[in-house]
């Protein structure tokens, strides 16, 4: 049986690419556990019955990947494999190309909650629901952050960084004042956590980006939307002290990449609540 079903446009080979190495790399799947029919070593075997194999495997596939882009969604087979999958009732997994919005999706796929390509955190949760689809553990995104980085900035057109830990953070005096006033701002509990947020942000893009002001302010962007995430604060379920535990966690983890702490939070969160369960 076929764990993940990736229905793209074979325009989009390049993109789909990157997405089977992502999985690969977070998921530990095996290559005969995927099926991408544009992509070297996951197509399909030779003298197989195409219509009948593709019908198959996408109704009975463990998750279903759907890499929306205006090719795709111009491309009859796409939209039948689409259709398929959604007719059955089963699991749909909505991937926006880079340029693509959930405004551009008609039919009964709008109604899905689409994950972008551009949005490292989307990406990161896109990994995890897939775990959680397959019922498997994810690997730490450390492991796997350099794929994320690959599939958001293809999508620009520009290569992508190099991994975060070989990335030296350096001696910005803000960063380290609101790395400061950040842990104060965990113990205290106090709403002061993010004061200094935006010097942290403009210093880890400019980090990342030195030379490349629209990628910077692309990167600035997804930083502020995991700071208005993380200020929302602790979920009603989770203990307070439980919930202080893990935002220090994260904050010491990831000091200023917000985006991650967003990713390294839910984690912990979601591990908490499974292990309440038991």
């Amino acid at each position: 049986m076929i764990d993940v079903f990736i229905s793209h446009s074979s325009q989009d080979q390049a993109l789909a690419e990157q997405v089977v190495d992502l999985l690969r790399s977070a998921l530990n799947l095996r290559a005969d556990a995927i099926r991408c029919t544009s992509v070297e070593g996951y197509r399909l075997p030779v003298g197989a019955d195409s219509d009948e194999q593709l019908r198959e495997e996408l109704i009975g596939a463990r998750a279903f990947v759907g890499i929306l882009s205006s090719m795709s969604l111009a491309s009859a087979y796409v939209l039948f494999e689409l259709g398929a999958r959604w007719g059955a009732g089963k699991p749909l997994a909505p991937l926006l190309a880079a340029g693509m919005t959930a405004h551009a999706l008609r039919g009964p796929i709008a109604g899905l909650n689409a994950l972008s390509c551009e949005s490292p955190a989307q990406l990161h949760q896109f990994v995890y629901d897939l775990a959680n689809a397959l019922g498997i553990q994810s690997e730490a995104p450390q492991v796997y952050q350099a794929k994320i980085d690959s599939v958001v900035y293809s999508g620009a057109g520009v290569p992508a960084p190099p991994p975060v830990e070989q990335r030296p953070l350096g001696s910005n005096e803000a960063f380290e004042l609101a790395a400061s006033r950040a842990e104060r701002a965990v113990q205290a509990d106090t709403e002061d956590e993010y004061r200094d947020a935006d010097a942290v942000i403009r210093h880890h893009c400019e980090q990342e980006w030195p030379d490349d002001f629209s990628m910077r302010a692309h990167c600035m962007q997804q930083q502020r939307e995991a700071v208005a995430q993380l200020r929302l604060g602790r979920p009603q379920d989770i203990p307070e002290d439980v919930f202080r535990s893990i935002r220090r966690k994260c904050t010491a983890d990831w000091p200023d990449d917000y985006a991650m702490r967003v990713h390294c939070e839910q984690q912990q969160l979601d591990g908490y609540r499974r292990v309440s369960e038991k």
